[in-house]
């Protein structure tokens, strides 16, 4: 059965109310679910699945869609690229390759669940300067071959903490790292 929903992202980026900025190679929008206060994606024109259709020729639009998104951030919110995560998610629900840009907050409305946490703070979570490099020298993305990193025990992106619970370590984040809480 067809899964219309994996087409929501297509459907986003081509509805003019959600585009941030758009150019002839990529459009930017606002994450509808973000995990972080400022979470955006940045996706390209281009008809491009996931990470898996990748090849050596898309490494010039890699670049340009992490510039892009960074540039586009940084004015928009004033953070500097080091307060920013930025890549990719090894497996995705969603059609259309999208960048992830992100403050390393954590704390947008919509982290829930210890499972998204994971898939921003683990292996799960790829930085384009990884892919670039895999696609130079093996000419293809290495994935993880499963999606065990989503169930490990949650890691503090800030210190040496673990812990089981996405509660316990928003509160961690708070009390010991001046976090601001959930939406």
């Amino acid at each position: 059965m067809f899964n219309e929903a994996r087409n929501n992202l297509i459907l986003a980026m081509n509805d003019p109310s959600n585009v941030l900025y758009s150019d002839d190679f990529v459009v930017i929008i606002a994450d509808q679910f973000p995990k972080s206060k400022h979470h955006y994606l940045v996706m390209p024109k281009e008809d491009l699945l996931d990470v898996r259709s990748l090849k050596k020729d898309h490494i010039p639009k890699l670049i340009y869609m992490e510039f892009k998104g960074l540039e586009y951030v940084m004015y928009k919110t004033g953070l500097m690229a080091q307060d920013l995560q930025v890549g990719y998610h090894a497996f995705t629900s969603m059609n259309r390759l999208h960048l992830h840009v992100l403050s390393k907050d954590f704390c947008g409305s919509d982290m829930k669940f210890n499972h998204q946490w994971n898939s921003f703070n683990t292996e799960f979570f790829i930085p384009t300067h990884k892919i670039i490099s895999e696609l130079q020298t093996m000419g293809r993305i290495v994935l993880p071959p499963n999606k065990k990193f989503l169930h490990q025990p949650l890691h503090c992106n800030k210190c040496d903490y673990f812990v089981n619970d996405i509660k316990v370590l928003k509160f961690h984040l708070k009390l010991f790292h001046n976090l601001p809480p959930n939406n």
